[in-house]
């Protein structure tokens, strides 16, 4: 039987989400070719879409969509699996296969607009607790997914984040780092931009480092994370809608990658950072203890002065030995993911 996928994500921007859902869907792809993918009317992702063939199918977008077009669909290909790989699905569909990437929504509904927040404490219950089988991409959440929903541990695979190709080809040729500290992330209070922009401001490197912050803001979120009087008071630049070998560009000339987040699933921006050879300051937070200690510094995140301290520490330090990274992707990488999905599939689908 085909494995369907919910391609969804190809009419949002991307985040770390719809990351994971086109690189593994890239690797699903190659893994089975005759993969259908399904998406709405509004693609945005023209290019991507089309090299993987999606199949444009209902007339609604958005939830809508995906709640009464993409079901109806399938039910007339006789309930195949369907892979959900970010976050959202179906609820009402027998056969769903499905990603969660964290849990922020559950813990702290204060971060996202209220409808955003009461949606998804309906919809991701229902779908974690029914589908057939669900993924995220960390042992951390895993065992956050296990303790707020009584989910059998078994039911639960990780499938771990990785680097997208394009990332890998333009970090062979990594020019001279300038002297630049490079933060990535949507603009809301989980990314805990704010303190980042206070210690930058109160440490000793403000005066010779620029502070660059990446990222876009979301409707669906409460509100920005970022001071504007803060923003000018040093040098400090605020980029938005960057496309992908513009964001190539910030990571190749960083110095030193930050994030403070004070709650992640993942945390893909470290990831790429290090495998640019940028030196990464981390807020100190389960997740990031799982898959990057020995190879991050870590700082209290609610402390403005540890943080200016720590980067005032890392402008001094090296870099990990490539050695090191090349341990890293072996682990994280979305082959090894998209394989582990489409087992997970095959073992358990009717």
């Amino acid at each position: 039987m085909k494995i369907y996928v919910n391609a969804r994500f190809l009419t949002q921007p991307v985040s770390g989400v719809q990351r994971y859902g086109i690189e593994c869907s890239r690797q699903i792809k190659k893994l089975r070719p005759d993969t259908v993918f399904l998406a709405p009317k509004n693609v945005l992702h023209k290019d991507i879409a089309e090299e993987l063939g999606a199949k444009v199918i209902g007339f609604n977008t958005g939830h809508l969509w995906e709640q009464v077009d993409l079901p109806l669909f399938l039910a007339g290909k006789k309930y195949p699996p369907l892979f959900n790989p970010a976050n959202t699905g179906p609820m009402l569909y027998s056969n769903n296969y499905v990603t969660l990437h964290d849990l922020a929504f559950y813990h702290h509904p204060e971060w996202n607009s209220k409808a955003f927040s009461a949606w998804y404490n309906i919809l991701i219950p229902g779908l974690a607790i029914n589908c057939r089988h669900l993924f995220t991409v960390s042992n951390t959440v895993r065992e956050e997914i296990v303790s707020c929903y009584k989910i059998p541990k078994a039911k639960i695979t990780v499938t771990f984040n990785g680097l997208a190709e394009q990332m890998k080809v333009a970090a062979k040729g990594v020019a001279a780092k300038k002297k630049v500290i490079l933060a990535v992330g949507t603009f809301n209070k989980r990314k805990n931009h704010q303190n980042l922009l206070k210690a930058f401001l109160l440490s000793k490197v403000s005066s010779e480092y620029q502070l660059v912050i990446v990222g876009d803001r979301n409707k669906v979120f409460s509100e920005s994370s970022l001071n504007e009087d803060d923003l000018k008071k040093g040098n400090i630049k605020i980029c938005e809608h960057l496309g992908g070998d513009e964001l190539i560009q910030m990571y190749a000339q960083a110095d030193i990658v930050v994030s403070l987040s004070l709650y992640e699933g993942f945390g893909v921006p470290v990831l790429e950072g290090l495998y640019f050879g940028c030196k990464v300051l981390c807020s100190d937070i389960n997740v990031y203890r799982e898959l990057y200690e020995g190879y991050v510094d870590f700082c209290d995140p609610l402390d403005i002065d540890s943080i200016a301290t720590s980067l005032e520490r890392l402008v001094h330090e090296e870099p990990i030995a490539a050695a090191a990274m090349h341990t890293l992707m072996e682990k994280y990488n979305y082959g090894t993911s998209a394989r582990t999905i489409v087992e997970a599939i095959e073992a358990t689908k009717k």
